[in-house]
């Protein structure tokens, strides 16, 4: 609704538009039809008026984010020419109470999300869309709960004559103990108890035809599908029945208490994100009839330290096991057709797509075995114990975020069969100093290197790559360094100074100095690369003889001389072919 243009209106015409209880500091734009949005408030009155109009212009609208983050906020009176809130207009907010008017008629679901600190949503009577009973947020006919508000504590009965609880209705409604469902209810949106970490029992009228409940636990009527376990629940274990074939959608999102969970043995079906956050949830057995672990289905799970994945699991999707920080080990039956285990480590039944490294591995080190020709997303995400990492000569493509937060990772090495690295490669990988990229790589992706506050040198064996957006972010003692006979180079790359990348010479290790085959020293360069070592016996006169050439099968490549006995003195250089 909100036009192209904005402009901040004197200090002096908004004073004398509002009344003395809110100093309010207002940005305007202007919608299509001439008419104001209220864009961004950026006082810290702890009650402010929204007034009807502004510099003779009615004010119709209060736009996306306007009073997000406004802390001091407690009260709003909106004004009565105000029919559209928008998207988290007063999230993150101090709201404690608002009342709408009969004009607003197009409310955005979450305008009060995070509003930890509402106790009651009321409603003019004239309003034709909106209503409101006891400070809980309805529609006009009140067949549809529209939102608790998230500060409203104790226990709910929701009226007889509701027939639908709304997209995140009880969302973060942290103080909200216990819900009875009347039997008229037969639809439940989406994220209708998310988050409600205070919330102990969900109870359902018997006559209900779509819904049922067990123990103060949400299904559907033939419990066949669980819904919502209550996160505010004490108990420390609990068995899925084995009528459950489904565990729904963030069925157990949150549950601060439970340490282990049996699931039942007709369970196909884990939803997304269905125990995330489960923080103490410690071992996961799946039986052989789960067949598919949607996306963060155990993400978060910090306290988990073991998963046995049966024999009928053929699909798990991203991220189920994000930020489990202390697993330790993923069984997969032997007897699974698509899944399976080396050490600990999820691969695919053939091993050629490594799916999930346990981020809580006490391991310093990983070697990524040469069958794999791909590394799924996030896969060591986390692995705070690894300082290194041996990547396959046979890994095609990595997905996104594969190493980040790695954050004792120190140095890698891609090698020239990687073409892909995705996103977000390396994000966060504070102790990185040292990449080595292999010639296969052609382009970077969006943050692939950044926040890695130690990087020093990024070392390129093949042409210039292309970069994606940010892939150095504060990376700032970084240095790109190149071979000789590439292109694409420039002083800068994607904001990084470049240098062009020469061997040179270790003088502090054991390869330095006199041994039984000759004087030598250890080189240090690119694979593949080959260097040509020249003598001189006088400085002052000097007169260059080869003698010898190094080829690089590696990083390194030592040096000896078996005719240094034979000069008085030998002086040593290094040159390209």
């Amino acid at each position: 609704m909100s036009g192209t243009w904005a402009k901040k209106l004197p200090l002096l015409l908004l004073l004398s538009a509002l009344p003395a209880v809110a100093p309010a500091q207002f940005t305007y734009t202007t919608n299509g039809d001439g008419s104001l949005n209220l864009s961004r408030y950026s006082g810290s009155a702890g009650t402010v008026v929204i007034p009807n109009t502004t510099n003779g212009l009615p004010v119709t609208s209060i736009g996306d984010t306007a009073f997000f983050e406004a802390t001091s906020l407690t009260n709003v009176i909106i004004g009565t020419n105000i029919v559209s809130i928008g998207y988290q207009a007063f999230s993150y907010s101090g709201l404690a109470a608002v009342t709408l008017p009969g004009s607003v008629t197009n409310l955005a679901f979450d305008a009060f999300f995070d509003c930890n600190s509402l106790l009651a949503i009321t409603v003019n009577t004239n309003n034709p869309i909106y209503s409101s009973v006891a400070g809980v947020l309805f529609d006009e006919s009140q067949t549809t709960l529209i939102e608790y508000p998230e500060g409203k504590a104790g226990s709910y009965i929701v009226p007889d004559n509701v027939t639908n609880l709304g997209t995140d209705a009880f969302f973060d409604s942290t103080n909200l103990t216990s819900v009875s469902i009347p039997a008229g209810v037969v639809g439940i949106g989406d994220y209708a108890f998310y988050v409600c970490s205070g919330l102990t029992a969900i109870t359902v009228n018997t006559n209900n035809p779509v819904y049922s409940s067990v123990a103060g636990v949400l299904f559907n009527e033939n419990q066949t599908t669980l819904i919502q376990y209550p996160a505010g629940s004490a108990a420390t274990a609990y068995a899925i029945p084995n009528s459950v074939t489904n565990i729904g959608n963030e069925a157990f999102n949150g549950s601060a208490s439970l340490v282990s969970v049996t699931i039942g043995t007709n369970v196909t079906l884990i939803g997304d994100a269905a125990f995330e956050y489960c923080p103490v949830l410690a071992s996961v057995t799946f039986p052989d009839r789960v067949a598919v672990i949607e996306g963060d289905a155990f993400a978060e799970c910090s306290g988990l330290t073991n998963l046995v994945i049966g024999a009928g699991v053929t699909n798990i999707q991203q991220q189920a096991f994000l930020g489990c920080t202390s697993l330790l080990t993923i069984s997969v039956a032997t007897n699974n057709p698509a899944f399976s285990s080396v050490e600990g480590v999820l691969f695919n039944q053939n091993q050629t797509a490594l799916f999930q490294y346990p981020a809580g591995s006490s391991g310093t080190s990983y070697a990524i075995p040469n069958s794999v020709t791909r590394v799924e997303d996030d896969a060591f995400m986390g692995a705070y114990s690894l300082t290194s990492i041996a990547i396959g000569t046979n890994v095609l493509s990595f997905g996104d975020g594969v190493f980040s937060q790695c954050y004792n990772l120190t140095s890698v090495t891609i090698p020239n069969s990687v073409t892909n690295l995705g996103f977000s490669t390396f994000f966060e990988c504070f102790s990185l100093t040292n990449v080595l990229i292999g010639t296969g790589v052609t382009t970077l992706g969006f943050q692939d290197f950044a926040y890695c506050d130690s990087l020093a040198g990024i070392y390129f064996q093949g042409n210039a790559p292309g970069v994606d957006s940010d892939v150095f972010d504060n990376d700032g003692a970084a240095i790109a360094y190149y071979l000789p006979g590439t292109s694409g180079w420039s002083a800068l790359f994607d904001g990084l100074p470049a240098a062009l990348w020469l061997p040179y010479v270790q003088t502090g290790d054991a390869s330095f100095g006199v041994h039984a085959n000759g004087f030598g020293f250890t080189i240090n360069w690119a694979n593949g690369q080959s260097v040509v070592v020249q003598a001189s016996t006088n400085l002052l006169n000097t007169v260059w003889s080869p003698v010898g050439t190094n080829i690089f099968a590696g990083v390194s490549s030592v040096f000896r001389d078996s005719q240094w006995t034979n000069y008085p003195r030998r002086f040593y250089r290094l040159s390209l072919p």
